[in-house]
């Protein structure tokens, strides 16, 4: 078997990362797998595969990794919850990493680590077929490493985390946090709310806790120049810029303004 793999776009953000670098990326809502290629192309680091809040199945992630694949882009696929049925059929299709939504305990943290990981460290079931490239990669070397090969990704976006989150950093096999502000808003009955003072309170707290126990951060932060400058002096080091169905109607409704102010 050709045990040679080219450089996977997940090197090349651990190398950003390790130069101090930041990483962005843009989320994938639509169906069409040519919108994470053109994503990729683009230049984004990574792309946000949305499962929790799409009609993206299954099928459509695969075509979706493929598309990334040739675009040059980390794919990391967002898992409608954190349940390892539904982990174990995305990890054999070779993601980059898995977000897991809606953390708020360290139990949940290592049920998320658990999937991921075969036995006799986590409960993963073996089937690896894309993630192996079809057998071209050495399998019981890919059984050996697989938790290493893509990132581990854990969503604060509760309130319950963010008081657990010493008790989270303490679980083995972390690889991110990433912050999903509007729901982390709502769990304080502000949703919405960004600037409430107490939501900023509890993102700085998450900035304090991810500096102190020495986790990559990220978050969903949007392409607000002022709003970017305040993420990172908090520390966010990967910048969720927006998605694509957000940008396919941005560009369309300013050509289609800029088409009326001239005629």
């Amino acid at each position: 078997m050709n045990k040679t793999q080219a450089t996977r776009p997940l090197d090349q953000i651990r190398k950003k990362l390790k130069r101090k670098e930041p990483v962005f990326g843009a989320a994938v809502s639509m169906l069409d797998a040519s919108v994470s290629e053109m994503l990729g192309f683009a230049g984004f680091d990574f792309l946000w595969i949305d499962m929790e809040h799409t009609a993206l199945t299954k099928a459509h992630v695969q075509e979706q990794l493929m598309a990334a694949s040739s675009g040059g882009t980390a794919s990391f696929v967002r898992v409608p919850w954190n349940d390892p049925v539904m982990v174990k059929p995305i990890l054999d299709m070779g993601p980059d990493g898995v977000i897991f939504p809606m953390i708020r305990t360290a139990a949940d943290a290592r049920l998320a680590v658990s999937a991921c990981e075969y036995p006799p460290h986590g409960i993963r079931g073996c089937g690896p077929r894309r993630a192996v490239r079809y057998g071209m990669d050495d399998f019981s070397t890919y059984m050996r490493d697989a938790g290493k090969s893509f990132w581990k990704i854990l969503q604060i976006e509760h309130v319950d985390c963010v008081r657990n989150l010493d008790e989270i950093a303490a679980v083995a096999g972390v690889d991110c946090w990433m912050i999903g502000p509007s729901d982390l808003s709502g769990s304080v009955g502000l949703l919405g709310q960004g600037g409430a003072p107490e939501v900023q309170r509890l993102l700085d707290e998450i900035a304090e806790k991810a500096a102190r126990h020495h986790v990559v951060l990220g978050a969903f932060t949007g392409d607000d120049p002022v709003a970017l400058r305040e993420w990172k002096q908090r520390g966010v080091r990967l910048f969720a810029l927006g998605g694509d169905s957000g940008y396919l109607m941005s560009a369309a409704r300013r050509s289609l303004e800029e088409a009326r102010k001239a005629v």
